[in-house]
């Protein structure tokens, strides 16, 4: 009997050039490469604790946006040129009580909001500077990738260090204490209110882009969907395409290289899992005898998930068929 051919999904022309494919490419002939591409699977993120391709984040792809969302987008930035303002205003929820006011109550949480908000602004003052426009929106949208050497950054730094006065010159740190003030009535009084008011006015720079972006949007040039193949390859804390399908070689595998396959799970990890999980289902918290036991790969196996006890929890039976190879934090 002859193998029944997996059927190849459509794939639109923007994900063909956003992976480097040429648009012209077969669907068959993509869908084959980047079949093999996925093959190469190494030590993951969540197992080494690190991102061991830092610097290529800045060059990986991301997937295009689906056309409902671009479209809905796109209606975003023409309402935007025609009320000059960013942003919307919009109901508070419970959850951004909780949270303005604790930020209400952070000194320091304050600090850094006002610091990202000034330094927009210089940053724009300086475009600003460019009289060329078309210069000016480049450097805008971030203009060719920086040479490497800028990626070197204080191995001790602290992302929680608190912002001083000092770190300042007398001008910038006037103008973020002004911010602090604005955003500080900025959520006592949207407390008071029950409405956050989230829009900004539009500066000169945003304003060029967003009419470029408006002018040039045309719905066909985004796809309606997005076959699974490539979104499961996408990174889930920053959505880009994970470098390790276009830059991995064997020489990136660690001295203990991952098998790809499944590993058999040690019996003294089963026991220690079943009396951590206290023998339930952690999806559907059913109570499960000892011959109704499973045990699912949080990360599978087929994305480079191991059999060790951090990627492991106690399912069913039902609640681990429905699952399949699918990742469900």
């Amino acid at each position: 009997m002859s193998r029944k051919r997996k059927r190849v999904p459509e794939i639109h022309r923007s994900i063909k050039t956003s992976l480097g494919y040429d648009a012209d490419t077969s669907d068959e002939d993509v869908f084959e490469d980047w079949q093999q591409r996925k093959t190469r699977v190494c030590k993951p993120c969540w197992e080494l604790k690190y991102y061991p391709y830092g610097p290529l984040v800045e060059q990986s792809p991301l997937l295009p946006s689906l056309r409902d969302r671009a479209v809905e987008r796109n209606e975003y930035l023409a309402e935007s040129l025609r009320t000059g303002f960013m942003g919307r205003e919009r109901r508070l929820t419970d959850a951004d009580r909780t949270k303005y006011q604790r930020w209400l109550d952070d000194e320091q949480m304050l600090l850094k909001q006002a610091r990202f908000k000034i330094s927009n602004e210089l940053r724009t003052e300086q475009l600003m500077k460019i009289e060329n426009e078309e210069e000016r929106l480049r450097a805008f949208a971030g203009g060719d990738l920086p040479p490497i050497h800028i990626y070197r950054v204080p191995f001790d730094n602290d992302p929680g260090a608190e912002l001083r006065e000092d770190d300042f010159l007398p001008e910038v740190w006037k103008r973020i204490q002004e911010a602090v003030d604005i955003q500080r009535a900025r959520y006592a009084d949207a407390l008071a209110k029950g409405v956050v008011d989230d829009r900004n006015p539009l500066d000169p720079v945003r304003r060029s882009w967003f009419q470029r972006q408006v002018d040039e949007f045309d719905p066909e040039d985004h796809p309606e969907i997005i076959p699974r193949e490539f979104t499961e390859a996408e990174c889930n804390i920053f959505g880009h395409i994970c470098p390790v399908f276009f830059a991995a070689e064997a020489l990136t595998e660690t001295e203990g290289s991952r098998r790809i396959g499944r590993r058999p799970i040690r019996f003294a990890t089963m026991i220690r899992i079943v009396r951590r999980d206290d023998y339930r289902c952690r999806h559907c918290k059913k109570q499960l005898r000892d011959d109704e036991v499973e045990f699912d790969h949080i990360i599978p196996v087929s994305k480079g998930g191991s059999s060790e006890e951090h990627n492991l929890r106690l399912t069913c039976f039902e609640c681990n068929r429905d699952k399949s190879d699918d990742h469900e934090p």
